[in-house]
């Protein structure tokens, strides 16, 4: 139970598809989705520091593929990740908030 239950808890955080959906950002993963509102969005180039020294803090990381809360050690700024692993990668804020996402 808990080998299957562990299973259920990756495969519902790993994204598979980002999609913008209107004003949203739809996350699909392998089980159910996030929509996250970009009404308030400002969206800016990549920061540096979010190539080097993340750390997970929360969520699942697999291959190319993350999902959940990250955190630079040295600068100590936390961001939110989504990323499928395909396409070019997008960096947003919406109040404190930072998001990096790709294939959108």
């Amino acid at each position: 139970l808990i080998l299957m239950g562990s299973v259920l808890l990756v495969l519902g955080t790993v994204p598979m598809k980002n999609k913008i959906e209107g004003k949203n950002l739809v996350v699909k993963y392998i089980i159910g989705k996030d929509v996250i509102d970009l009404s308030d969005a400002v969206f800016l180039p990549v920061p540096d520091d979010v190539n080097h020294n993340i750390i997970r803090v929360g969520g699942t990381s697999i291959g190319r593929k993350h999902s959940g809360n990250f955190k630079n050690i040295k600068t100590k700024t936390k961001y939110k990740f989504y990323l499928t692993g395909k396409g070019e990668r997008t960096y947003f804020e919406i109040g404190t908030t930072k998001y990096l996402v790709d294939g959108i």
